[in-house]
C-alpha cells in the first residue's frame, strides 16, 4: 500500500476514534433522571459504604477518590479519602477532589446534598435497591458510568446464579418464622420492602413484621411475644448480641427463647446493598437450617 492510499484510510480511523470519544453515556438513574458523561467517570465520590463496596465489586475501586465514612470492604477502601457521613458532608473537601462524578444513595444521602452538588455542577448518580434482584441491576448501569462492563458482567453473572440456587434450595422447605432485631432500646426490626425481608425469603424465612408500616421501624416488646417467633437473628456481633441476647433470655414463652434460637449476623454482610449481601443470606440460610 503506497503513502496516498493510506492516507484516507488514516482520516477515517482517526474520525472513527473522534466519534467514539465524544460518544455520551446515557444512563438512568434510581430517580428516573438520566444522567450524561461525556466519558467514563475516572474521579469518583461514593456517599455511601453499599456504593463502594459495588464499584469496587464491579472493578471501578481504582477510580473512587473520595468515600463516605464506614466504607471499609473491601480492605483497599479503608484507604480512600473520607468526605463525610450519611448527613454530613464535607463539600470543600470534595471540591478539592475535583470529582467528574458523585454516587448517592437515595434512601441514606439527603436531598439537600445532591442538590448542592448539582448546583456546584458536579454530575450526581442516585442509587437505591429495594430487592435482591435490584443490585446487579445498580452494577450494570454503574459498569456503564465507569466503563467496567466486562468485570461487572461476570460479577452480575454470579449473583444471579447464587441468588437463583438460594431459593430453588430452599423455597420447598418448612417455613421459619424469623424476628429480625435491628437494635433494643427502641426495639427495631424491618417490613417487606426491605431487602432483608428479602433474603429471609430467599432462605424459606418468614418475617413476623412483613406488615410494618414503615420500612425500618420500631415495634412493641407484647408484639414480639405475640407474633412469638421460631428464630430470632440480631443484627449486630461482640459485646452487644451477648447484651441483647442475655435481654431476651428473660421471656421464658417465646419458642426462640425456649428452643435457644437466638443468632446474630455482622450487619455489613446482610444489610448493605451489594454482591456481598449474598454471603449473609448464605448465613442466614444456615442459621434457618439450624432451627429447622
Amino acid at each position: 500500500m503506497n503513502i496516498k492510499s493510506f492516507k484516507p484510510l488514516l482520516l477515517i480511523f482517526i474520525l472513527l476514534e473522534t466519534l467514539v470519544c465524544q460518544a455520551s453515556i446515557n444512563v438512568v438513574d434510581s430517580s428516573g433522571n438520566v444522567l450524561t458523561l461525556n466519558q467514563s467517570a475516572r474521579k469518583i465520590i461514593s456517599m455511601a459504604p453499599n456504593i463502594t463496596e459495588l464499584l469496587f465489586a464491579i472493578g471501578a475501586g481504582s477510580f473512587v477518590v473520595g468515600a463516605a465514612e464506614f466504607s471499609d470492604f473491601p480492605q483497599k477502601a479503608r484507604l480512600i479519602t473520607r468526605v463525610g457521613g450519611y448527613q454530613s458532608f464535607d463539600f470543600e473537601k470534595i471540591i478539592t477532589l475535583k470529582p467528574d462524578l458523585v454516587i448517592a444513595w437515595q434512601s441514606g444521602t439527603p436531598q439537600t446534598n445532591i442538590d448542592k452538588l448539582k448546583k456546584l455542577g458536579i454530575p450526581v448518580f442516585i442509587t437505591e435497591a429495594h430487592k435482591l434482584e435490584d443490585i446487579p441491576i445498580l452494577a450494570e448501569k454503574l459498569s456503564r458510568l465507569t466503563g467496567t462492563q466486562t468485570q461487572a458482567k461476570l460479577v452480575i453473572d454470579t449473583y444471579k446464579k447464587h441468588l437463583q440456587g438460594l431459593r430453588q434450595k430452599f423455597q420447598n422447605k418448612n417455613k421459619v418464622r424469623v424476628f429480625y432485631q435491628i437494635w433494643q432500646q427502641p426495639l427495631m426490626t424491618v417490613n417487606s420492602e426491605h431487602v432483608i425481608d428479602q433474603v429471609i425469603n430467599a432462605c424459606g424465612g418468614v418475617n413476623v413484621f412483613a406488615d410494618l408500616k414503615v420500612l425500618s421501624g420500631t415495634v412493641g416488646l407484647e408484639d414480639v411475644l405475640s407474633r412469638n417467633p421460631d428464630v430470632i437473628i440480631i443484627n449486630d456481633q461482640g459485646k452487644r448480641y451477648d447484651s441483647w441476647k442475655k435481654t431476651w433470655g428473660k421471656w421464658k414463652q417465646l419458642t426462640a427463647v425456649q428452643r435457644k434460637q437466638i443468632f446474630s449476623i455482622n450487619p455489613d454482610i446482610i444489610a448493605r446493598h451489594s454482591p456481598r449481601i449474598l454471603s449473609g443470606a448464605d448465613e442466614v440460610c444456615a442459621i434457618l437450617d439450624k432451627v429447622r
